[in-house]
């Protein structure tokens, strides 16, 4: 998905975009922004105890001597690094050698192999110290010994910073991490609004057509098949059509039908396992709620009969839908914060007075019965191999990524270590990068409110690069010599699609969260091993089962389909997850 790592790479704050499979850093013993000592470098908001005294002679962010570490880097294909820096020599890697961990890269691969490669190289036997994982694998690993027990090694090096980061919601995604009550893994904090599904529509189509907002799924069929029919465009040539799906992963980010059935009542997520509480304040996948299903799939049905939906839909993935909204053919589409920035970009040089917004996902069966899915739990974790001869370096890299992209000493260090806006994305090559989880919505709350007033001292360094950026397409767009092309502007109009626009991608999931539209994960754990075992197989038969629905096949077939669900591991898996309810209430 080329382009949807090119859109992500502009605002350079979402951590998922790449795969690093070898998480490692180190402290700073000679580098003058750095000290060894806990004391000296404890942020202002960090909390402090006795503790600090012991960690004074204690160095918890790297070693007197040089310690080598084997390390996996897999990044897009389309990551470009700042200068003349390469996966071996850059501010990063400067940043651990000058504090004596050494890391020697095994292999370096395109993200889209990272997973592969990781696989691969554990079967051998020979891979690197430091390994990303995916929840379902910390307990698989830990069982059959491929990373090994941190419980000591975090009790004794973590830095108050790297407890304040991994406690910022409150600790379940570290307990999450926990195997028989010893941990394996650290998570890399998310933020979970990051995540939730929105509408994106083409604003200047509506207006063409002086439509309204969709606010129920009844007004989105009819103003998708305006947009289909009425010419919305006006370019005079039956080109465009109303929703795009994606039809080939089905649950996915971009374009996921998961957010057509969100906003009938029935939070499915796009991930395995996910519960919520039913009405009878039981766990239950959303997917089970077989009245707001079917209600959702005989919307789509329709569209898809009468050509509002893309009749070739179940070819596209979220790079086709990239590229439909892009090229102007579809007005309207599913997606995280995130998902209006590329078409943004794309259409300012073709359609100079194109506008996107976003909003809440239309209501189906009447006022507030839509709430958007909403889970915390980190996507990735970093454990350390059981073969690794110094198993705390993963805390100590830990404490340096938090140190330098949490809790800065200056603007001008932050810049080092986390790159500039719209110019290159120097976070990614920190082996264990470590945002700030809400960065994101204190980005949209103050810079959007900079645009409006025009005050910019509240922004920090990075608020205040994107403020700039989102000004050079703002100030220039009305003026005779804008130039759509020019790197500054086309950063803004991204950038200004997610964070200064207040009917954007950020400005509608302030209204979710403001009037509390926002359905929680009830299970907030790893996956159990049953878990893992049954859902690929459970989420495979619902994607087919939603896409011969959507296509034509009757909507009653979906009862057929939930007893087929239940029985082979959907009811066992939902116990488990309710068990684990149970035990942590």
């Amino acid at each position: 998905m080329k382009n949807f790592k090119k859109a992500i790479s502009l605002i350079l704050t979402l951590v998922l975009m790449i795969t690093l499979v070898g998480c490692s850093k180190k402290t700073d013993s000679s580098d003058t922004e750095n000290s060894s000592s806990e004391v000296s470098n404890a942020p202002t908001s960090a909390a402090t105890d006795d503790s600090e005294a012991a960690s004074e002679t204690k160095n918890l962010y790297g070693y007197d001597t040089p310690v080598k570490i084997k390390i996996g880097v897999a990044m897009a294909s389309d990551f470009s690094y700042a200068a003349d820096e390469t996966a071996n020599d850059n501010v990063w890697m400067d940043l651990y050698r000058a504090n004596n961990i050494d890391p020697e890269i095994l292999f370096e691969v395109d993200s889209s192999q990272g997973a592969t490669k990781m696989a691969t190289a554990i079967l051998s036997g020979d891979y690197p110290d430091i390994i990303g994982e995916q929840p379902s694998e910390v307990a698989k690993y830990a069982a059959d010994g491929t990373t090994a027990d941190i419980t000591d090694a975090y009790n004794e090096y973590a830095s108050d910073q790297l407890k304040e980061y991994l406690n910022s919601d409150g600790g379940l995604a570290l307990e999450s991490c926990k195997v028989n009550g010893r941990l394996y893994a650290l998570p890399q904090m998310v933020n979970g609004y990051d995540s939730v599904m929105l509408m994106f529509i083409r604003q200047d189509w509506l207006d063409n057509l002086g439509l309204s907002m969709p606010t129920t799924m009844d007004e989105l069929k009819t103003v998708a098949h305006a947009f289909t029919f009425d010419d919305p465009d006006g370019n005079g040539v039956a080109d465009t059509y109303g929703l795009a799906l994606d039809g080939v992963d089905v649950f996915a980010s971009m374009g996921g039908v998961q957010a057509v059935f969100e906003g009938y009542g029935a939070p499915m997520g796009a991930t395995a396992p996910t519960f919520v509480k039913g009405e009878d304040g039981k766990l239950a996948w959303g997917g089970t709620f077989a009245p707001q299903m079917k209600a959702g799939l005989q919307l789509l049905q329709d569209m898809y009969k009468d050509g509002s939906l893309a009749k070739d839909f179940i070819t596209m993935d979220g790079n086709s839908i990239f590229e439909e909204s892009s090229a102007g053919r579809c007005g309207i589409w599913f997606g995280p914060m995130w998902a209006g920035m590329t078409a943004a970009s794309a259409l300012l040089k073709t359609v100079p007075a194109s506008h996107i917004t976003s909003a809440k996902v239309p209501d189906g069966l009447g006022a507030g019965t839509g709430k958007a899915y909403f889970s915390s739990s980190p996507s990735t974790y970093c454990g350390v191999s059981s073969k690794c001869a110094n198993p705390e370096v993963l805390i100590k890299l830990m404490n340096l990524s938090v140190q330098k992209l949490c809790y800065p000493e200056s603007p001008e260090e932050f810049v080092k270590y986390y790159g500039e806006a719209g110019k290159y994305s120097g976070w990614k090559t920190s082996l264990t990068y470590t945002l700030a989880p809400l960065k994101n919505y204190d980005n949209y709350k103050k810079e959007s409110a900079a645009l409006l007033s025009g005050d910019t001292s509240g922004l920090n360094t990075e608020q205040l690069g994107d403020y700039t950026n989102m000004k050079a397409f703002l100030d220039g767009k009305d003026k005779a010599d804008f130039n759509p092309e020019d790197a500054a502007v086309q950063a803004g109009v991204a950038l200004y699609t997610v964070f200064g626009d207040l009917e954007g991608g950020y400005g509608a999931l302030d209204k979710l969260i403001t009037n509390k539209l926002i359905t929680p994960s009830a299970y907030n754990s790893l996956p159990t091993d049953l878990m893992a075992e049954k859902t690929p197989t459970l989420n495979k038969l619902a994607a087919e089962t939603i896409i011969k629905i959507i296509t034509g096949e009757s909507v009653d077939s979906y009862d057929d389909f939930l007893q087929n669900w239940k029985s082979l591991g959907g009811d066992d898996i939902t116990a488990e997850a309710q068990a684990w309810a149970d035990a942590n209430q």
